[in-house]
């Protein structure tokens, strides 16, 4: 078979005609447009058809690397400046590390920072053109003062791509689009090395690490890729030791503690996570004392972690970790707060996380959120179907009370934020769907003797060997991104 067979011609041409007529999915005038967002993105689609395979269930990893390489890059490039999630707070984090690695300075004036805002059309009322934003150059950072903290690792892919940038041009557009492509490229390998560990749970993996959602974020400033990556690794590895794949030896406890080690920079609370590989049955370890082992390292994994995050101080400096808030005496004695937080995740996760990927958009396309929330809970609902995954009885209910533990801390440690939450407050603003992503990603796990029970009559269907969902999954995700990108290139404008 060649490089280009009928396959290969038909799926370029389905794509290329969806960019081209994907207006017709929003409620303005159709209007035919082709600019170079537009023709970039074809050419993205034609080198990344070319690349899939995805008849062969060896090349799972290998095209959802190609699928976030390819098409996070687009989305960092055409994705207007500032209008990834939270990319106001966490670029000046980049900046600071390429300017000052290591620890964080009392004063610190980061002029390339500056120089972005005045390019920022969400926040900056006077907002400049793109002429000054093709034109503008680098300028030295002031730094001076004493430590106060550590900068968080999270970033340094960003800001290697940042530091490239700054070596080859000296136009400050070079470095901001170079350090969100280093951002994709650092979680596209994350996930290679997740698909290439799973033995049982690839088709979870593959869903929540290649949905538009996540590649709208990750394509950005933003330390999430970390928190996503780390969860599809140490899934990976726990699910491998729920089916009787592996046993849990040293080698897999370094990895497991590691990937949840990861935590400790982007979603701290779920550095708890590494509980999990302490408190199997006997009959998972390969011998009594690597349940030992686990639990210094994760012990060690804590104390480096509440360092890290200021809980145990070293620098005279607040806490790193949520700002001065009610705290947790607050919550347990005003527990409705909390209470009512968590019963909205559900809504959280389908209206911020699901269903609508791009944000600051000029209009909303129905269609696109529809067939996302369809693609999404269709898929979660096969692969809960097909999981035969069966978790020991204290381990369940472990895991239940954890991972309820885990959330309550992020909506607490959200709480210190004065701009979403005060006392007093009947709900924590600012808890977004995003966060519970680990949770999500464990439900197949809960659900899959459950639903078996329920749908036992489609359980034949669904096992069969010849069944080609894990092909049909690919097909369906990398067309909801291509309409994804499309409705954003045309709804996403920089003002």
């Amino acid at each position: 078979m060649g490089v280009i067979d009928k396959t290969k011609i038909r799926n370029i041409l389905i794509a290329i005609f969806l960019v081209l007529f994907s207006r017709v999915f929003l409620a303005s005038l159709f209007q035919f447009t082709i600019n170079l967002k537009i023709i970039l993105l074809i050419i993205s689609i034609v080198i990344y058809f070319i690349l899939f395979d995805p008849k062969d269930k060896k090349k799972l990893p290998i095209n959802a690397f190609f699928l976030i390489i390819i098409f996070g890059s687009v989305i960092s490039v055409v994705k207007p400046v500032q209008y990834g999630l939270d990319e106001e707070s966490h670029l000046p984090n980049v900046i600071s590390i390429s300017d000052s690695p290591i620890f964080k300075y009392s004063n610190e004036k980061l002029e390339d920072y500056n120089s972005v805002f005045k390019y920022d059309a969400l926040r900056n009322p006077s907002k400049k053109d793109k002429n000054y934003w093709f034109n503008v150059e680098h300028k030295e950072s002031k730094i001076k003062g004493v430590r106060v903290g550590f900068d968080n690792p999270a970033f340094i892919p960003s800001a290697i791509g940042w530091n490239i940038g700054r070596l080859i041009s000296k136009k400050v557009f070079v470095s901001y689009y170079l350090g969100r492509i280093f951002e994709v490229i650092a979680y596209a390998i994350l996930v290679f090395i997740a698909l290439k560990i799973s033995k049982v749970y690839r088709e979870a993996i593959y869903l929540f690490s290649t949905f538009p959602a996540v590649l709208y974020i990750i394509a950005g400033y933003h330390y999430d890729y970390l928190y996503f990556g780390a969860t599809l690794i140490s899934l990976a590895l726990l699910t491998n030791i729920l089916s009787g794949e592996n046993k849990v030896d040293k080698k897999y406890t370094i990895a497991f503690q590691f990937s949840t080690f990861l935590f400790s920079f982007a979603k701290f609370p779920f550095v708890l996570i590494g509980s999990l590989f302490s408190i199997l049955p006997n009959k998972y370890y390969q011998d009594k004392s690597v349940r030992k082992f686990s639990s210094i390292l994760f012990g060690l994994n804590l104390l480096i972690s509440f360092t890290y995050v200021g809980i145990i101080k070293l620098f005279a400096s607040d806490n790193a970790l949520s700002g001065k808030g009610p705290g947790l005496l607050y919550f347990v004695t005003h527990p409705l707060p909390l209470i009512r937080t968590l019963l909205l995740a559900p809504y959280g996760i389908i209206h911020d996380f699901v269903s609508e990927p791009l944000k600051y958009v000029s209009e909303s396309s129905p269609f696109l959120i529809a067939i996302s929330i369809v693609i999404f809970f269709f898929a979660m609902f096969v692969i809960a179907l097909k999981n035969k995954i069966e978790m020991p009885t204290f381990f369940k209910y472990y895991c239940l009370l954890l991972l309820a533990g885990i959330a309550s801390l992020i909506v607490i440690a959200i709480s210190g934020d004065p701009r979403v939450y005060h006392k007093g407050d009947i709900t924590v603003g600012g808890v977004q769907g995003r966060y519970y992503y680990f949770i999500l990603m464990f439900l197949p796990l809960f659900c899959g003797s459950w639903f078996r029970k329920l749908f036992g009559f489609l359980d034949m269907t669904i096992q069969n060997e010849d069944s080609n969902f894990e092909c049909s999954l690919q097909y369906m995700l990398v067309y909801l991104n291509i309409l994804t990108i499309s409705i954003g290139i045309y709804t996403q404008l920089q003002g």
